[in-house]
């Protein structure tokens, strides 16, 4: 049986709400044809867009730019007082979004879809899609060491089934994205070509890496089953960082101060200040998953858990108190606002935690 996928919506599981996966995988088991037609098909306009499962949000100069279910891409010029829908070429559940500037960006999602904007997000093309991942995959494979290549065949046999959980952009030119099953791929052109990791597929295991943040000159990953790895930029020269508790990260946070903070299930909670080379706990005061985190403009840290309560440190991720949003539900992204207050997504659209809430 396969593993079941570690995205965005599994640390959302049994809570009563949407998921993101779950959709996903009602999609998946309907007839090929109609399987297909998800990379294929453009999302169809929504007036429930912002008010549906959101899985990420990013910046791309002053909009705000989210990705959810059904390739629902939405976009606010008035910091999230009203929202419009993008043109998005597939209707498969997105990801993750990042932007390298007020106009290039991109998004990933199910069945290794890999979009790009080039407008601040408003209409998007595709780039590459699971076929065509699996196939470089077994290319480079094949190049690399053809007796080894058995697993990237069957990969390519299962066909378009595997999500990327996790964009980061480095610059305008430079993207890496990673997934499910230890999938990772790097463009150093803007996206015209994305060249697989085979560091990464081989040193994860196969397990899922749920995400990626760049502290200097590397990248950290973390992901199923207490995976953390350090990588170079081009996802190449992988280096194990110990594995601190047996369950599965979620999210990872950059201090402003250098510091790590790696999280996940059951409120499971380690810090490092030596860029990952030993984690000491943290004790949070909650059993419940954390989901996702950020740096606010002032420097605090907020990282939020299933019931979409939120945590927030003032010392640089020693110690946390909780917070509430204006609304609260499982958020599964947030975003920084300039004001001091964050932006969160999660399974019933967008939520504020106003600057007032986090002083």
């Amino acid at each position: 049986m396969k593993k079941t996928i570690i995205a965005l919506c599994v640390c959302l599981a049994g809570m009563g709400g949407a998921s993101a996966h779950a959709v996903e995988a009602a999609a998946n088991q309907a007839p090929s044809k109609q399987v297909a037609d998800t990379l294929e098909q453009k999302a169809l306009p929504s007036a429930l867009a912002a008010h549906s499962m959101l899985s990420a949000i990013a910046m791309a100069g002053e909009r705000l730019v989210a990705v959810g279910v059904r390739g629902h891409v939405v976009y606010s010029d008035d910091q999230g007082r009203s929202w419009q829908q993008a043109s998005v070429p597939v209707t498969v559940t997105l990801t993750g979004v990042c932007f390298a500037d007020a106009q290039t960006g991109w998004a990933v999602g199910h069945r290794g879809v890999i979009l790009k904007t080039v407008d601040g997000g408003q209409n998007w093309s595709k780039q590459l899609d699971g076929r065509q991942a699996a196939a470089r995959i077994l290319l480079a494979r094949e190049m690399q060491d053809p007796e080894q290549s058995a697993d990237a065949r069957r990969l390519q046999m299962e066909g378009a089934d595997k999500p990327f959980l996790d964009i980061q952009c480095v610059d305008r030119q430079h993207a890496v994205v990673v997934g499910a099953y230890g999938f990772g791929f790097a463009t150093r052109d803007g996206g015209t070509d994305w060249k697989p990791s085979l560091e990464l597929l081989d040193g994860s295991e196969q397990r899922h890496v749920n995400v990626a943040r760049q502290l200097h000159d590397k990248l950290y990953l973390a992901g199923e089953l207490g995976m953390l790895l350090r990588m170079d930029a081009d996802l190449r020269q992988l280096e194990p960082l110990g594995e601190p508790y047996a369950g599965s990260f979620f999210g990872l946070v950059v201090s402003g101060k250098g510091c790590l903070l790696a999280f996940g299930l059951r409120g499971n909670l380690f810090r490092s200040t030596d860029a990952g080379a030993s984690w000491q706990q943290v004790e949070l005061g909650t059993s419940k998953s954390l989901t996702t985190g950020i740096n606010l403009a002032d420097g605090a840290i907020l990282l939020v858990d299933e019931s979409g309560t939120g945590w927030l440190s003032r010392d640089d991720g020693l110690r946390f108190r909780p917070v509430k949003p204006n609304r609260q539900f499982p958020f599964a992204g947030l975003l920084a606002t300039a004001q001091g207050g964050g932006v969160a997504v999660g399974v019933n659209g967008v939520a504020f935690f106003e600057p007032d809430a986090l002083r």
